[in-house]
């Protein structure tokens, strides 16, 4: 579940596609880290991001016999600043698992990462609990070599690294990239992601952005009225918006035509995410936005 929530409260993943296997390759090892080969292309901004936080309620709508769960609940709290040379992004989720024949369960996660505007630098950690007690920890970074290669190397747990192939994708660039693609009408969007919130390493994200929606669509999907001390500001989605279908990938297994999960997300030219939706094929867990509210702007020279 980790992936799924860091990820789309993000904004940074993409849509349906049929099985796609890579063409490039890297690898996981237990030693330390060869010399890579390959990073991304020298990076430009797409698109402005809203500094803002929001505040989304997660719920299992819809769960098959044999998926494992009775109910899922939970919300999360996304942040998603500029550091004037950096984005970085603060996630915050509790959720609750509800089982058939054990106890329920809460996990706790905080997740964040500090990303270079021009790509060349991602730190990222990530604590998560279960039931009040840690289960994992993760740290790490991103670092692009003057030759433009590049290493994901973890620092928790010890010894873990992942070789980035060329073209690879951060989360933050990659949500400005897909909101390029959206504006230029471009439909499909291809990408290698990497974001460190788990263990995994990289993953590939299909997208395709199937139309732009009215005011009216977006308004029907965010929470009817706000809690007491909560605000939704209308200014943040009166920006324009387009419904976008996601399909994600294990890029480790190239063999593998079936996605891990896909999704539905309503995506803003300002970057913020005002309504997810996620298939895992056993069941679905829908992401509601309840409160957004911008944050304050800093006085970047």
């Amino acid at each position: 579940m980790t992936r799924f929530l860091t990820v789309v409260a993000a904004g940074a993943l993409v849509a349906v596609a049929a099985g796609f296997a890579a063409s490039d390759s890297w690898a996981a090892g237990k030693a330390a880290p060869p010399t890579p080969a390959s990073s991304p292309a020298p990076a430009t901004t797409a698109a402005s991001f809203a500094p803002h936080k929001a505040l989304y309620e997660l719920k299992l709508v819809s769960v098959s016999s044999g998926a494992g769960v009775t109910d899922i609940r939970g919300n999360m709290l996304y942040e998603q600043d500029d550091a004037c040379d950096a984005w970085t992004t603060d996630h915050r989720f509790t959720i609750e698992y509800y089982y058939p024949e054990r106890p329920a369960s809460v996990n706790t996660t905080h997740y964040v990462s500090w990303e270079a505007k021009d790509q060349s630098q991602f730190q990222f950690s990530s604590e998560r609990q279960e039931n009040g007690a840690p289960v994992e920890q993760l740290r790490g970074a991103v670092t692009r070599g003057a030759d433009t290669a590049a290493v994901a190397e973890f620092t928790r747990p010890e010894d873990l690294y992942y070789e980035l192939p060329k073209g690879y994708v951060l989360p933050s660039f990659h949500t400005q990239e897909l909101i390029r693609y959206a504006r230029a009408g471009r439909q499909t969007y291809h990408s290698v992601l990497f974001d460190g919130t788990d263990k995994e390493g990289p993953i590939e994200v299909n997208a395709i952005v199937t139309r732009k929606l009215t005011p009216e669509e977006v308004m029907q999907r965010v929470a009817g009225k706000p809690k007491e001390g909560e605000k939704i500001d209308k200014e943040l989605l009166a920006a324009e918006a387009w419904l976008v279908r996601m399909a994600v990938f294990p890029a480790a297994d190239a063999e593998n035509m079936s996605p891990t999960y896909e999704m539905n997300l309503v995506l803003h030219d300002n970057g913020v995410v005002s309504h997810v939706l996620v298939d895992y094929k056993s069941f679905k867990v829908e992401q509601t936005l309840t409160a957004v509210e911008p944050l304050p702007k800093k006085n970047c020279r």
